[in-house]
Parts: C-alpha cells; structure tokens; sequence
C-alpha cells in the first residue's frame, strides 16, 4: 500500500513538472523579442480594420482605427523625445543596467508578473486543487493502524475554554519565583529585562534609522548612504551581543528553575508515603507515570513557560512602544479617502482579533489530543522499563512474541492520537498560513492609498510599515503561539492534576494513632487494629480489634492462610496503610523488612547501606556486615564497585543482604515479613541464630516475624500468634 502510493504521488509530480516544461516553452514561442508603441499601434489598427462591420459603421470604424493608430506613434515619438533628452549618465547607467540584467539570457528591467505568470496561475492554482483533493482522498490508506478507534485522553481534567487557558500556572510557578530562591529567580529576571529594555531601544534607533534610509534612497542622496551604513553595523553588532548574552542568561535561569521545580515536587511526592497512597488509589483520575511529570513534564513546563513569556514580554513591549508612534503617524484619512484619527490601530486590533477567536475554534482540540499523546507516550516508555526491570523472568518464560506484541499495540495508540494531532494540526496550519498569507500584505493594502494620494512620503511608508508590523505582531503573538500554546497547555494540566492529587493525598493519611514512648511497658504493642481493603477491589475488612503485645527481647511469630491480610497488618503498623484504624507503640528504632527488598543502583556499599545514606558507615562495619551474612557472592568485591546488583543477586541472595543492612542499622524493632522465604531451611536458621547473637541487636530489641514456614521458624521463637478467623484478630498458642 504504502509503495503504491508513493508511486501516485511520483506520477503526479511528473505530471505537473510536464505541464509547468511545456508552458514555459509555449511562453517562449509567443512572447515578443521587441516592439514599441508603434507596432502596437499598427498591430491594434489592423485588427481594427479587419474585423467585420456594419455597412453604415465602416466608414466611422475606420476612423477610430486610423485616431487610434496616430494617438499611439505621436505618444511613442514623444517617449523617444525624453529617451534622447536623457543626461548621459542617466543614459549609461541605464545601459549598464540593461546590460547587466541581460547577462543569462533574461531582461529583468522587463519582467513582470502580468507578462511571464498570470497566464498561468489559474493552471497552477488548479493543479494544486488537484493535488489537495488527490492526496485528501488516498493518504489515510497510508496508515497502517486502524484510525476509526477513538483514544483514551484519561479522565483527568483538562482544560479547554478560551478564557482558561492559562488556568492553573500561577501555582506551578509561585514556589520558584516566591519561594526560598525568590532573590536568584529575580535577579535572572532583572538581567533578562535589562537587556530586552537595551535591545527595544535599539530596534526603535533602526526602525528610525529605516525612515532615513529610505527616504536618502528616494533622494539618491549617495553622501548620506555609507554613513547610515556603518550605523546599521555598529547596531547590528550591538543586537548580536545582547541577544547572545540574553539567551545565556536564559539558559541560567531555566536550569535553576528546572532544579527547584523538580526539588519541589519529589518533596511533595515522597512527603508523608505520598507516593504509597497514589500508588494504592485505584480511581480513574489518579495521575499515571509521576516518573514522566517529575522529569519530563517539569522540563518542558520551564521551557515553554519562558519560551512563552519572553515572546510574549517580547510583543507586549513593542507593542506598547509602538503604539503611541502608530497614533502619531498615522494617517488622518482612512485609505485616503475618509477622516479617522487612528484608524490604524482600530483595523489592526479588529482583523487580530477575529484571527485569535477563529484559530482557537479550530485548533482548540490539539490541547485533549496533547494531553493523551504525552499519556500514552509515558505508558509506552514505563513498559519498557517494566521489561528491563523483569527480564530475568521474561527470559525464562520465553515470552518476547507476547511482549512484542503487546508494545506494538500500545504503540499503535500512539499512532492513533498522532494521526489525530497531524489532521487538527493540518487545519490549524491552513487558517493560520492563510492569516499570515494575507498579513503579508496587509500594510500595502491599507497604506496604498494615501502613498498613491501624496499623503505620506516613502520614508514615513516603511516606517509605518515597521510600526504597524511592530503592533500587528503583538496582536497576533496569541495566534502565532497558538500551536505551542496547546501542548503548554496539556503539560499544565498534568502537572497541575498531579499537585492537586499529592495535596489530597497528604491530607488522607493512616488513621492508625503512633502511641508515644512510656505509653506501654511492652517494646511493641498494637490496640484495637482494625485493617480493610481499598474500595476498588472490595472494601473487606481484613482484621477487626487486633491486638498483639511483645515484651523487650522476645522473639515473635505470626502465621495465617493466605489471603487474610498478614502483609495489610503489617503496612499498618509501620503508618502507610490508608484503609486502617488503631492504636500501635513502637520504637523510634523500628526496621520493616518486605519479602523482596528494593536494591538501588549505584555501590555496592550504598547497596548494603540503603536506607541510609553509604555516609553514614565505614567500610569496616558493611564490609564487615556482608561477612557476617555469609554472602560469599560478593567476595573480591570492592565497595565503591558499581553495578545493578538485583540482577546479579538472587532472590536469596538479596534476603542475605537484607539482614546485612540490619546488623548495620540495629533496629529496636525488626519486623520480617517472609523475609527469609528465598532462603533454605539452614540457611534461614541461620539467620535467626545470627539475629539472636549479642552483638548483633541492641539488648532488649524485639524481633517479629510473618512466614509460612511454621514448623521450621517455630523453635526459634518465643511466641507463636495465629489467626482467628471468627475474630478477625490474632490468638496466642
């Protein structure tokens, strides 16, 4: 399809370029090589002459043809009367020009559009008709994905009104600009606006300059031509270095800006296990992919928010600064004819206008479509990343053709809402190239006439057209960013639905009450726990009063069948279960183990050390930690070593390092949760008797553990809970 296609298009290319061949050359047979007035004339009197005529009218269609013929040669001798009048300057130059402008076989002195193109604009403008509606008709064939599928843009909000469309950027932008780094942000500012006030002055000095030059251009005044020359350099140098050194001072601003943004949000995002509670909320409008809004959607706020605003500072003040001088200058009569004090400005402000107004109505859904091309953007590069991080598993399993496919349809929806933005984006691009098409001329045709009436000279003309071009331009900065304004608009959104959701869910924290030290006698005691699942699977309660006491030193177990919560308990009693409710002591010291602990990248002593910081060790103590877990994996190896060390451990392997990190810390209180289910039955006694040593736990620290591995775990306990299921609630054997 797509090989058949691009053979249409070749051929039709071929057509047009036979076509355009062949009128050329038919141009060059019937255009004349010379002529004057007088071979019009006789040309004209001939044909005069020749055509049929009433008897009683002959005698008077002679007349006129013969009137006619002698009006044209006494106008071509009076033309040839001037022509030798002329100086001899004059008439070298004149040939010289003549002679220059011959030089490849073209008189350009005698060019023109009504001679060389006008017979054949109605056959381009056709072709290309032709050619919109061909390609209109059979470039959808060209897709490869199946375009009646509609999109899912997500049920996040997202706005979409005219009036809204700078909704919601004062929030995102207040903690730079009125945080902690408000003096940096505006001195960057003030530098910015320094040199954007240097270069408007300059570009009023040219647009001055440009009246004096075109009016010593109408005067032929050779003596003033240089030296005005040499100002345009000197200014010229002088917009060079300020523009240079105002967009360096940009670049400082963005990556300070971009550095507390991200900063702000990664606070907001990891404060009070915000990150947990987005991950648990099952609703629609949840915010996907933070990974993508921290990083990409912040980079992308800050450069369009100063790409934006310094075009629109940009217009704002030349429009600001033209404005008086557009007044002033501006002719009293509108198009010559009818008095206006400032008519100018009124037929600017109008025709910018209903330009703005038109081109948000066409383009107005490109801000949905952006908004749905960046979510399923993001989802495509999380698969990816889910495939890295599991591909142990996928290699085992053998399921590359399942992935595969999998991505490729999630990127046929990508394809899908970028087929959507290209036909939106094609009509927003045939109304904005038409308004700008017609902006072109649009000083001509408003100035023409009082030019044409002697009302204003050529000099004060340019000027006015610099001015006018000068204002119109900031009228229409809103149409002329409205493309970009679109995907600013859907990256404010994003970021805006993701703070909004990080503020909701601070506020939704675990109701489960942290007991303060000396409440109990006991080292860890839970009251009246009562734990459920979220509404998006089915809101069960899971325990209900649960209570459980352990005494310093004492060694726990807790069992219960599958499905009964013994992992829910647990997030409880550490705070980051939203759906719980209770009263829970614990020691300051308190370490929570998961059955898969999480492994950054980077060192292997920052491994061992996570979660703390690898500063806060020596390598004597890790070093010394990994030997007493016995992980003789990692022997030879040095500390700062770097590597993804949860690929090269295995599961069991990665529960040895998980106690290492707990010989480092000394927790008060240590809870496992089938912490040591990778390990062998040897090797998770092991474990316990480790944990059990003097050294290795602070006296008095208590230890609990969650496993299915009863019988084995049991002998080295010293208390064994299981669960009540009437009860809903922990029962001592």
């Amino acid at each position: 399809m797509a090989v058949r296609g691009r053979r249409i298009l070749l051929s039709f290319i071929g057509f047009i370029v036979f076509v355009g061949v062949d009128a050329f050359k038919l141009h060059a047979h019937a255009s004349p090589g010379s002529g004057n007035i007088t071979d019009l004339a006789s040309a004209k009197a001939k044909i005069l002459l020749s055509q049929p005529q009433a008897p009683g009218n002959a005698s008077s269609s002679g007349e006129k043809a013969a009137k006619e013929a002698q009006r044209l040669r006494t106008a071509n001798d009076m033309q040839k009367g001037k022509d030798q009048r002329l100086p001899a300057n004059g008439t070298q130059n004149e040939t010289q020009s003549q002679e220059g402008a011959s030089s490849f076989g073209f008189n350009v002195s005698k060019m023109s559009v009504s001679e060389f193109w006008e017979p054949y604009m109605w056959v381009v403008a056709a072709l290309v008709a032709v050619f919109a509606v061909s390609f209109e008709l059979c470039h959808r064939r060209l897709a490869d994905v199946d375009l009646t599928a509609t999109p899912d843009c997500g049920a996040e909000h997202h706005e979409h009104q005219m009036l809204h469309l700078f909704k919601g950027i004062v929030p995102l932008v207040r903690p730079f600009y009125f945080g902690d780094e408000r003096h940096t942000a505006w001195a960057y500012l003030a530098a910015i606006s320094v040199l954007g006030v240097i270069d408007l002055v300059l570009g009023l000095i040219i647009m001055v300059w440009s009246k004096e030059f075109w009016d010593t251009i109408e005067k032929k005044n050779i003596s003033r031509f240089f030296p005005l020359i040499l100002d345009l350099c000197l200014l010229a140098f002088s917009k060079i270095i300020l523009s240079t050194y105002g967009q360096y001072i940009g670049m400082m601003l963005s990556i300070r800006w971009r550095r507390s943004m991200t900063q702000w949000l990664l606070t907001k995002w990891l404060k009070d296990k915000c990150f947990y509670a987005l991950q648990l909320d099952g609703k629609g409008d949840v915010p996907d992919n933070p990974d993508q809004r921290i990083q990409e959607d912040a980079r992308l706020f800050v450069e369009q928010t100063m790409s934006l605003g310094t075009g629109f500072v940009t217009a704002a003040t030349h429009l600001l600064s033209r404005l008086p001088m557009l007044l002033l200058l501006s002719p009293s009569y509108a198009f010559g004819w009818f008095y206006c004090p400032g008519w100018l400005l009124y037929i600017t402000l109008l025709y910018s206008g209903v330009g703005a107004i038109v081109a948000h109505f066409v383009g107005q859904k490109l801000i949905s479509i952006n908004f749905g091309l960046q979510k399923y953007e993001a989802g495509f590069r999380y698969d990816i990343v889910q495939i890295r991080d599991n591909a142990e598993s996928i290699a085992l399993y053998g399921s590359e053709p399942c992935e595969e496919q999998r991505l490729q349809g999630k990127f046929a929806w990508i394809e899908r809402v970028w087929w959507m933005m290209m036909c939106y984006t094609k009509r927003l691009g045939f109304f904005v190239s038409f308004y700008y098409q017609t902006s072109s001329i649009f000083p001509y045709l408003v100035l023409a006439p009082n030019y044409f009436r002697g009302q204003i000279t050529l000099g004060t003309m340019f000027m006015l057209f610099d001015v006018l071009w000068a204002v119109k331009s900031g009228f229409d900065w809103f149409l002329g960013s409205y493309s970009e304004l679109t995907g600013y608009r859907a990256t404010v959104d994003r970021l805006s639905n993701f703070t909004q959701a990080m503020e909701k869910r601070s506020g939704a924290k675990c109701e489960v009450k942290r007991l303060p030290a000396g409440t109990h006698k006991a080292a860890a005691v839970v009251s009246g726990l009562n734990v459920q699942l979220p509404a998006k699977v089915d809101q069960r309660q899971l325990w209900r009063d649960a209570n459980l006491e352990v005494k310093p030193g004492e060694f726990v177990l807790l069992s219960a069948p599958e499905g009964t919560g013994k992992s829910c308990f647990f997030r409880a009693m550490a705070g980051i279960w939203p759906h719980a409710s209770g009263e829970v002591y614990l020691p300051a010291k308190t370490l929570f183990l998961p059955q898969k602990s999480y492994i950054p990248q980077g060192t292997l002593k920052q491994a061992v050390a996570y979660p703390s910081c690898a500063t806060e060790f020596t390598d004597e103590d890790v070093q010394a930690a990994l030997e007493a877990v016995r992980l003789t994996t990692l022997e030879g190896r040095q500390l700062q070593d770097e590597a993804n060390w949860a690929m090269l451990l295995s599961g069991g392997e990665q529960q040895r390092l998980a106690i290492a990190r707990v010989l480092l810390r000394k927790p008060a209180a240590l809870f496992l949760d089938e912490a040591t289910s990778a390990l062998g039955a040897e090797g998770a006694l092991e474990v316990f008797q480790l944990l059990r040593q003097p050294k290795s736990l602070p006296e008095g620290s208590v230890v609990i553990t969650v496993s299915h591995d009863v019988e084995l775990l049991k002998p080295v306990h010293d208390a064994h809970y299981t669960y009540d299921a009437e009860s809903a609630s922990w029962k001592l054997e």
